[in-house]
């Protein structure tokens, strides 16, 4: 059975304009040397599970947010686990693609400082509430959601002042809820795709060459 794995929906700012321009010119040669990308780990909650102190000493709502593998995510994977997973294979795919594309792309860790020049490209896992609103993403809570969105932005080092991807929203009604609920600064682009149980790799996959390609363009945009 086939499924719909990825939606994009591009939001004003940075990247808004990547859809204007041609897939010849996206994929042309860059001149050297190479511009070089950072690609941070984009980020990804994971709920607060506990073991049940009934026998087996299971835990308690392992299907999580973003389902993995043919089977229940609780039968082999842990949400701490998982998470890393999810946020690794996001990450090690954007940078192979960025490469494919002619570009320097780097993998850094998050506690590695950032270089002067160059570009990082960065991103948050969201979901959407029952009252429309964003929340971060988190695995490993309650029976699984499987609309998830990525929003990531693409930045120049050279700029005085990064901005953030987004603000926290506090809201009354939102507590005990899963996901805190943001709002995402204007230049972000928002990719939506679907988690389909059993092709979460293969959306994964899917989703970074979509970031990767926008990145390129962005960049193509920059050096013209």
């Amino acid at each position: 059975m086939l499924h719909r794995f990825l939606q994009l929906t591009m939001l004003a700012g940075c990247l808004g304009a990547v859809s204007t321009l041609s897939a010849a010119a996206d994929s042309a040669p860059f001149a050297a040397p190479a511009p070089i990308v950072y690609v941070s780990d984009f980020e990804l909650d994971v709920a607060n599970v506990k073991p049940d102190s009934g026998p087996g000493q299971r835990l308690r709502g392992l299907r999580g947010l973003l389902p993995s593998g043919p089977g229940p995510l609780g039968k082999d994977k842990n949400p701490e686990d998982h998470a890393k997973d999810i946020v690794n294979e996001m990450a090690d795919a954007l940078t192979a693609d960025l490469k494919k594309g002619g570009v320097d792309a780097r993998r850094i860790a998050p506690a590695q400082p950032l270089p002067a020049a160059g570009w990082q490209v960065r991103g948050v896992f969201l979901s959407v509430d029952d009252g429309n609103r964003l929340r971060r993403a988190m695995v490993g809570f309650g029976a699984g959601q499987n609309d998830i969105q990525v929003a990531v932005s693409c930045d120049s080092l050279g700029t005085a002042d990064l901005q953030p991807l987004y603000q926290s929203v506090e809201e009354a009604d939102s507590k005990g809820k899963p996901g805190a609920v943001i709002k995402l600064n204007p230049y972000v682009i928002a990719a939506k795709f679907v988690m389909a149980s059993g092709d979460e790799k293969k959306t994964i996959k899917k989703t970074a060459q979509e970031i990767s390609d926008s990145v390129i363009a962005k960049l193509h945009g920059v050096a013209q």
